[in-house]
C-alpha cells in the first residue's frame, strides 16, 4: 500500500519483489506539459505494477529494441530484496543518455542485481527527456512568474519525495537513501546536491562521469534564445500570444523533429531551481554536505561520438585550440591528432570536473575519488581505456563470460560500492584501503589491470584545465 493507492508487482523468489511503472507524478500532458512535476492523483482498486511502462518520448536509435513509449511517463520502478523486510539501505539511481534518452528500467530489469542481493533497495525513476524536460521560453517564465526550464530535475525531486514517503512500505530505508547515477545521471546528482530544494531527500551521493565543471549549466538568457529557436522551428513565432497554446498542441512527433542534429540539453540556471553554475555551487559550499563518490573513466572519449564533438566543435562551442593544449599533452613524447582529441575530450569535460569537484566537496563533507581504466585483457589491444561508464556494469551487472580478473574487480567494485550505499563510507574489512580527498589533492583510487591509490594524477594536465576553468569564472581551484 503507497500513499496514493496499493500495488501489486512480482515475486522474485526469497521475499524479493520488483514493483514497476508506479505513478510519483501527474502525467505532463496538456496544461502541466513544461510546468514542474504536479503531484500524482490517488488511484482505487489494487495497480497492476507488473510491467514497465512508457518510457519518456525520445528519438529512437537505429538498431536499439522497441520500447513503448509517452508522454505519460513520470512512473518508477523498485526492486527490493525483502518486501517484508525493514530498515534495508536504498539506492536512488538516474539513467543517463545525454538527457535525451534512456529510461529508468535500464538498470530495473536486471531484477535481482548483485546490489540488491547484498541487501539494497533499488528505484529507478523516468524523467523528462530532450526539449520535453529542458524548455526555457519567455512566455514560460512570464506563466511561471520566474526563471524555469528544468522540468526534468522536478520530476527527479518529485521521485525522491515519493521515496521519502513511501519506500519503507518495500522494505526501505528513507533516512538512507543514495543517489548515483553515470553520464547524464551523474550531472543530475550534481545538480540534486546543489538545489536546496532536494536537500534532506537523500544522505549520501555518487556521481559517475557526470562533469560539471565546463557545460554543466547554461544561463536563462541562452536557454530562453535556444527556446525561441525551436519554436521558430517549430513554426511558432516569439511574439505570437498564443504561443504556449501551439507549443502545447505540438505532436510528440513535432517536438521531437524540433530539434535536428546533436543533443544539447542541460542545466538551465533559472533562479529557482538552479541559482549559480554548478562548480560555482560546489566551490561555495553551496551543496548538500553528505557522503560522495566522484570520478570518470580512461575513455570518456567514446561517447563522442553520439555527442558530435569534434576538433571543430570543441573550438566553435568552447573555444578549445588542439594547437595550444598539445604541448601541455606531449610531455612523453608526440601525439597523432587522433589521440590527441581523445584525451583532450576525455579531460576536459571529465577528468578535469571528477578531480576538481572532489576537491571542492571535501571542503564540506567525506568525499572520496576514483578513476576507472580497467579494459579486460582480451581486449586491450583494440581500446585505448575504459570508455564512457565502463565502471557501472563491474557494480551493477553479472556477467558470465568474465575472466578471473574481471570477476575480481567486479568483487571489489561491488563491494565499495555497497559499503558506500549502506554506511556512507566506501571502505571494510577485507578491502583495500581508500582514503578520503583532501582538497586541493585528491588521493584517487585507480582502477586498471594494476589497481591502487594516486595523489593528483594528470597534475600538468588537471592544472590547464583547472586553470582554465578559474580563469573564466574568477573562482580559484585550490583552498
Amino acid at each position: 500500500m503507497t500513499d496514493l493507492g496499493a500495488v501489486r508487482g512480482v515475486s522474485l523468489g526469497g521475499g524479493a519483489a520488483a514493483f514497476r511503472d508506479i505513478p510519483f507524478a501527474a502525467p505532463p500532458v496538456g496544461p502541466l506539459r513544461w510546468r514542474e512535476a504536479q503531484p500524482a492523483a490517488a488511484w482505487s482498486g489494487t495497480l497492476d505494477a507488473s510491467r514497465f511502462g512508457f518510457a519518456c518520448p525520445q528519438a529512437v536509435s537505429p538498431g536499439a529494441p522497441p520500447v513503448p513509449q509517452g508522454e505519460d511517463c513520470l512512473t518508477l520502478n523498485i526492486v527490493t530484496p525483502d518486501v517484508g523486510g525493514t530498515g534495508l539501505p536504498v539506492l536512488f539511481s538516474i539513467h543517463g543518455g545525454a538527457f535525451f534518452v534512456g529510461s529508468g528500467r535500464y538498470i530495473a530489469d536486471k531484477d535481482l542485481s548483485p546490489i540488491v542481493r547484498r541487501g539494497v533497495v533499488l528505484v529507478s525513476a523516468n524523467y523528462r527527456l530532450g526539449r520535453f524536460g529542458f524548455l526555457a521560453h519567455p512566455a514560460l517564465t512570464a506563466e511561471a512568474g520566474r526563471g524555469t526550464g528544468n522540468f526534468w530535475l522536478s520530476d527527479e525531486i518529485a521521485a525522491l519525495r515519493w521515496v521519502q514517503r513511501n519506500i519503507a512500505r518495500f522494505g526501505g530505508d528513507p533516512a538512507n537513501v543514495t543517489i548515483l547515477g553515470c553520464s547524464a545521471g551523474g550531472s543530475s546528482v550534481n545538480a540534486l546536491l546543489t538545489t536546496e530544494v532536494a536537500h534532506g531527500l537523500f544522505a549520501a551521493a555518487a556521481c559517475h562521469s557526470g562533469g560539471g565543471l565546463f557545460n554543466a549549466a547554461r544561463p536563462l538568457a541562452r536557454a530562453q534564445a535556444e527556446g525561441i529557436a525551436f519554436a521558430r522551428r517549430c513554426g511558432i513565432a516569439p511574439d505570437d500570444p498564443a504561443v504556449l497554446e501551439k507549443l502545447r498542441a505540438l505532436t510528440v512527433e513535432e517536438i521531437l523533429a524540433g530539434d535536428p542534429g546533436p543533443p544539447d540539453f542541460g542545466a538551465i540556471i533559472d533562479g529557482h531551481l538552479i541559482t549559480r553554475p554548478i562548480a560555482v555551487s560546489f566551490a561555495e559550499g553551496r551543496r548538500a554536505p553528505v557522503p560522495l563518490i566522484v570520478g570518470s573513466t580512461g575513455n570518456e572519449a567514446s561517447i563522442f561520438g553520439m555527442m558530435g564533438f569534434d576538433a571543430a566543435t570543441l573550438r566553435a562551442r568552447f573555444g578549445i585550440d588542439l594547437g595550444e593544449v598539445r604541448g601541455v599533452y606531449e610531455e612523453d613524447g608526440p601525439l597523432s591528432d587522433a589521440e590527441l582529441l581523445r584525451r583532450v575530450q576525455t579531460d576536459f569535460l571529465f577528468t578535469s570536473a571528477s578531480l576538481g569537484l572532489a576537491s571542492f566537496a571535501a571542503r564540506s563533507a567525506p568525499t572520496w575519488a576514483y578513476h576507472f581504466d580497467y579494459v579486460p585483457a582480451a581486449r586491450r589491444g583494440g581500446k585505448p581505456g575504459a570508455s564512457h561508464c565502463a565502471d557501472m556494469p563491474y557494480i551493477f551487472a553479472d556477467d558470465a563470460r568474465r575472466s578471473a580478473d574481471d570477476v575480481a574487480v567486479a568483487e571489489r567494485q561491488q563491494r565499495y560500492w555497497y559499503n558506500f550505499i549502506a554506511t556512507g563510507d566506501p571502505n571494510g574489512p577485507g578491502l583495500p584501503d581508500w582514503p578520503c580527498v583532501a582538497p586541493g589533492r585528491p588521493a584517487v583510487l585507480m582502477t586498471d589491470d594494476t589497481s591502487g591509490i594516486a595523489t593528483a594524477p594528470h597534475a600538468r594536465r588537471m592544472a590547464y584545465w583547472h586553470g582554465r576553468w578559474s580563469g573564466e569564472t574568477g573562482v580559484a581551484m585550490l583552498p
